[in-house]
């Protein structure tokens, strides 16, 4: 008995010792994981597989680290590390200490893809939504000689805390109406000269709402939302293309809306189809007597044409590239519907079809595929970027289905996006956000988002035989903030007599998410690694 006490006290101490030993040979190294230093720190971190490069940024301070090399990039400048990040157990481990020194004192500001909410959320810059065209952001024209006029609810009313909850807008027979939906009572003041009417409100927060829709069309050339002086309230303009009939503004209660009529221009043919249903709303011009309005029947959905469109698989080169990971964003989604079209699918649902074809030809193809949702859910672009981020991709591929009052109009266009043209106010955005822009269009790799679109863009043409509406530059919000290369692909024009009807075919989808299967191989086949 003594002997098996003896043995077993024997066994439990040399057990304690290699514990020890071990503990002590980590302590030594001094080796942490990043991704567990970043998220305790509050650090955005980003791992690019390709360049074999860790960027680590949190307010002001950037740090490059490159695998096995002793040498980092802090702020621009070269910086020699006590020992080089390496890979371990299939983390990236960097040094402790050089981390703690690095990232001593750094200002911290919202990270892109932060590890936790912010409790004081008013101060920062909240990206805006992701859709298809953004909506672009301009200085406003001065007002001149303005009258504001208080709506006839807010009296007493406190509506500091006011927010815009959507923006829609619906296309009637002689008008476009655009409803803006407040969480509360504002105040606003509107100004009408040259075909130009400007909207400002007081009283909310200027944040521009994920359920929201482009009204720039028949009657609306452009919409430009900016925020007022101190980030307080908004200004909309909107850039009209009749210049005499001045819009006019009602107000709703419960919950507080103001409905924006836009008159056509005179000597346009009347035009009935709605893009955007609007709920519990009536209408407010009404039918002439001799002419009573009819009850609004649904249209009856389109049947898919046969289409049948083989589009062989594409064979990667270089089979060290198998198991990158491609981050797939299917557009849109829960209220934000994206573009409508009577009888056919909305956007949305095309977008995920397409989306989820992809993301199995891609597996079968021998890389790792996610989606940034996978079911009909609301998703702001700030978690799109934060998804994005966080997964590391080697690729960021948004897919979208474009649409236009233009019957014309039909094909393919790929973007990726340029900070060329890219207006950021401060006084909007604050002096952070633009530092942390800035730091982003100087780090990310846009020449490989536009050797993709490229290669996407020739692989649809080849394989659908469509046309072309280019590959561009363009800064596009749900491109914004992507630390991988990232593109955005128009799979088709649902509003197209022809095109249209292809894209609500299942084998049509097949198609579309094989080629551009075939253009992430070329992609990659493309790549050289130095």
């Amino acid at each position: 008995m003594s002997n098996m006490i003896s043995q077993k006290l024997k066994a439990v101490a040399i057990l304690f010792f290699a514990i020890c030993f071990s503990v002590s040979s980590v302590a030594q190294e001094g080796y942490i994981s990043a991704r567990s230093f970043a998220e305790s720190q509050g650090i955005a971190h980003q791992w690019f597989p390709i360049q074999k490069i860790l960027v680590m940024r949190k307010g002001l301070k950037s740090v490059k680290l490159r695998l096995d090399s002793n040498t980092a990039i802090v702020d621009d400048k070269e910086v020699e590390l006590p020992a080089p990040p390496r890979i371990q157990d299939g983390q990236i481990m960097v040094p402790a200490a050089a981390m703690n020194k690095l990232f001593q004192g750094a200002t911290s500001f919202v990270p892109l893809a932060p590890p936790k909410q912010p409790q004081n959320t008013a101060q920062l810059p909240v990206a805006p939504p992701a859709i298809m065209v953004p909506i672009a952001q301009t200085p406003a024209p001065a007002a001149q000689n303005p009258v504001l006029n208080p709506s006839p609810d807010v009296a007493g009313a406190d509506s500091s805390e006011s927010v815009l909850i959507a923006l829609r807008h619906s296309i009637r027979e002689d008008h476009t109406r655009v409803v803006l939906e407040f969480s509360s009572p504002v105040t606003y003041r509107s100004e009408f000269k040259d075909g130009t009417f400007r909207l400002t409100i007081a009283g909310c927060r200027n944040l521009i709402p994920t359920k929201r829709t482009n009204p720039a069309g028949r009657d609306v050339s452009r919409l430009d939302i900016n925020s007022g002086a101190d980030r307080k309230g908004l200004i909309l303009n909107f850039s009209l293309p009749q210049k005499d009939k001045a819009p006019t503004i009602e107000t709703v209660s419960s919950p507080f809306r103001m409905i924006v009529v836009l008159p056509s221009p005179e000597g346009l043919e009347a035009v009935a189809t709605a893009t955007t249903q609007l709920a519990s709303q009536p209408a407010t011009i009404s039918a002439p007597l001799q002419a009573p309005a009819k009850e609004s029947v649904a249209p009856k959905p389109e049947t898919a044409p046969e289409i049948n469109i083989e589009v062989p698989a594409a064979t990667l080169n270089d089979t060290s590239f198998a198991g990158r990971t491609i981050v797939i964003d299917p557009g849109h989604g829960g209220n934000d519907r994206g573009y409508i079209f009577a009888g056919r699918p909305d956007e949305k649902q095309l977008n995920l079809q397409i989306a989820q074809k992809l993301k199995t030809r891609l597996e079968e193809t021998g890389f790792k595929a996610v989606l940034t949702r996978t079911a009909d859910v609301d998703m702001p672009h700030s978690q799109r970027v934060s998804f994005a981020n966080r997964h590391g991709g080697d690729l960021y591929i948004s897919i979208h289905t474009g649409g236009s009052a233009d019957k014309t109009k039909s094909g393919i266009a790929c973007f990726y996006f340029s900070h060329e043209g890219c207006y950021v106010d401060k006084n909007a955005q604050g002096a952070q956000h633009d530092a942390a822009f800035n730091e982003w269009a100087r780090t990310t790799r846009f020449d490989l988002a536009m050797f993709m679109a490229k290669k996407v863009n020739e692989r649809l043409v080849q394989h659908l035989k469509v046309e072309s509406r280019g590959v561009k530059a363009l800064p596009l919000l749900p491109l914004k903030f992507i630390m991988n290369p990232a593109v955005l692909v128009e799979v088709g024009v649902l509003s197209d007599v022809t095109e249209g009807k292809n894209l609500i075919s299942e084998k049509y989808h097949q198609a579309i998410a094989n080629s551009i299967a075939n253009a992430v191989v070329d992609f990659f086949n493309g790549i050289v690694i130095k």
